[in-house]
């Protein structure tokens, strides 16, 4: 996975009826800065509305600094990057307009858009900041590929579920509409009052109400073997994966504690930087775009030890602190694993040091 191209960008601003071209090609009333070069751009931002480019220079920038140098070092990047022409116009005369004319109309209001995207990884995809004036009013996802689309569409689903059905003292974003823009799918939640967005740390987050999210949905009447997951998991690490995979795959279906695991769910990016605070002081948590129903008991603390603790090195994790028995870890681990090698494929990361370390790693854990 490498950067994404213009066109890929035009799509995605544009739709699929507009154009996107460099400013100097178009006059239009839609333009953008690239940041940080608009040859592989991080964040595209409209250049009409300040504080979307303060924002995300402070986005940007955070992970390095303090998030009080951090604010500092945006406001004056912010205020030179709105001296300077834009790289790229955006129009579209078809009846869907552009993204921003179609977030307007969802939303009854003009907004201006901040749009981010990831570095390389499984789950990349456009995520947009709407702006009315300096108020960021809506925060929205774009799933413009098969592998996004239904995690977008999936992630709209669970927060409608949970809107009805919360968990006790946590606060997740609401959801304001789910539909499509183009052939993208679009979710538009309203944005999560937060201290910052940067997370919490591995040792803060929230285990009691990883519990109770994973307690409350555990199928005491179904085996691994029989779920939707389970049965997808072939399918899901593609034919020449699978095929390389075998005698792993095997090691895992002949092991006679996988009938044992318990099933429930996971949140499926069980992380520190999907978890905060409110400025009321409440817990939130957001990313609920790979949540399913029907996997193992334990998979989001594996995430977590992989991830974001140290797995991958070799460290070791005390399941049975979350009711596992010790005689369940080895499948646990590997079928964990084999989900992340599924991943892997479709996003279509194969080829990248990491997926060379799950490999590795899954190896260890079944050898």
């Amino acid at each position: 996975m490498g950067a994404v191209d213009q066109r890929w960008w035009r799509h995605v601003l544009a739709g699929p009826d507009g154009t996107l071209q460099s400013s100097d090609a178009v006059a239009s009333k839609e333009q953008y800065s690239a940041l940080p070069r608009p040859g592989d751009p991080r964040v595209v931002v409209d250049l009409d509305c300040s504080q979307a480019m303060t924002d995300a220079i402070e986005r940007m920038v955070s992970s390095r600094t303090s998030n009080a140098a951090a604010r500092r070092a945006a406001s004056g990047v912010s205020l030179l990057a709105g001296r300077r022409k834009a790289d790229w116009s955006v129009t579209s005369n078809a009846e869907l307009g552009t993204l921003r004319q179609h977030l307007s109309a969802v939303l009854d209001r003009d907004v201006r858009l901040s749009v981010s995207v990831g570095p390389p990884r499984p789950n990349r995809k456009p995520v947009v900041r709407c702006y009315a004036g300096d108020e960021m009013v809506a925060v929205a996802k774009l799933g413009p590929d098969d592998h996004t689309h239904q995690m977008v569409q999936n992630e709209a689903y669970w927060l409608d579920h949970l809107m009805d059905h919360p968990l006790d003292g946590v606060v997740t974003p609401g959801l304001l509409h789910s539909g499509s823009f183009g052939s993208s799918a679009l979710l538009v939640m309203e944005p999560l009052d937060l201290v910052d967005d940067l997370g919490v740390t591995v040792a803060n987050m929230p285990m009691s109400t990883l519990e109770e999210f994973v307690s409350s949905r555990v199928d005491a009447t179904s085996r691994v073997r029989e779920t939707a997951w389970f049965g997808d998991l072939a399918t899901r690490l593609g034919e020449n994966q699978h095929g390389e995979l075998r005698s792993l795959v095997d090691a895992i279906e002949q092991d006679p504690f996988v009938d044992a695991l318990e099933v429930s769910a996971w949140h499926g990016d069980w992380s520190p930087w999907n978890t905060g605070r409110t400025t009321d002081g409440r817990l939130a948590i957001w990313d609920w775009e790979r949540t399913t129903l029907g996997v193992p008991t334990g998979f989001d603390l594996l995430h977590l030890h992989y991830q974001y603790g140290s797995g991958l090195d070799g460290a070791t994790l005390d399941l049975a602190s979350f009711g596992i028995p010790t005689a369940h870890h080895r499948s646990l681990h590997g079928l964990y694993l084999l989900e992340l090698c599924a991943r892997h494929a479709e996003a279509q990361a194969l080829d990248t040091p990491r997926h060379d370390a799950v490999l590795q790693r899954l190896t260890m854990v079944l050898s």
